[in-house]
């Protein structure tokens, strides 16, 4: 893809560009929900990235071949909790394009491009609370579907909290709540 004459580049964040990502979080945030909503995706993404269950490899940028950062998305491991142990998988924890770049299918390449990683790396779904209409075409399908509800079930619904498919029947004889959903 090229934007205003330039490759557009998807490749894992290095730890030197964590501040610029910080700043395109806040930036897209804070444009569409407001300032305070732009400093907590901020700082919750900057608390994510200290936990065991981020993965570095699916911490996703967009960068411009003249080295502009104008969009994220990160995965993080989550476990669903069954009655006889746990299942470990994704959620799709955020994702931001600052607005400038917006309408450009940034989104749609970063999304795709980490789901397509995280089913090389072995996972076989991927977890998210959000808009419904938004991730269906992304290949997201409400989670209630096999059995699997966010704990917060009153807060997202039957069809709020979605699944991803990655690897067909990987949630076979599983069912279960998960308590992440990340941002």
């Amino acid at each position: 893809m090229v934007i205003d004459n330039k490759k557009v580049i998807i490749r894992p964040e290095n730890p030197s560009e964590y501040e610029e990502v910080n700043a395109v979080i806040y930036e897209a945030f804070a444009e569409q929900h407001g300032i305070e909503t732009g400093k907590f995706m901020m700082e919750h993404f900057m608390k994510e990235r200290q936990k065991e269950t981020f993965v570095p490899e699916l911490s996703l940028v967009a960068i411009l071949e003249d080295g502009i950062i104008i969009g994220e998305v990160a995965l993080h491991e989550t476990d669903i909790i069954t009655e006889t142990g746990k299942s470990t998988q994704l959620t799709l924890s955020q994702s931001a394009v600052l607005p400038k770049y917006r309408m450009h299918g940034i989104m749609r390449m970063l999304v795709e491009y980490a789901l397509d990683q995280a089913k090389k790396m072995g996972y076989g779904a991927v977890f998210l609370g959000g808009n419904p209409e938004l991730y269906a075409r992304y290949g997201f399908e409400p989670s209630s579907k096999y059995g699997i509800y966010h704990e917060n079930r009153k807060k997202w619904g039957d069809e709020g909290f979605m699944v991803c498919i990655l690897k067909a029947g990987i949630l076979d004889g599983i069912t279960g709540t998960i308590s992440y959903y990340g941002g």
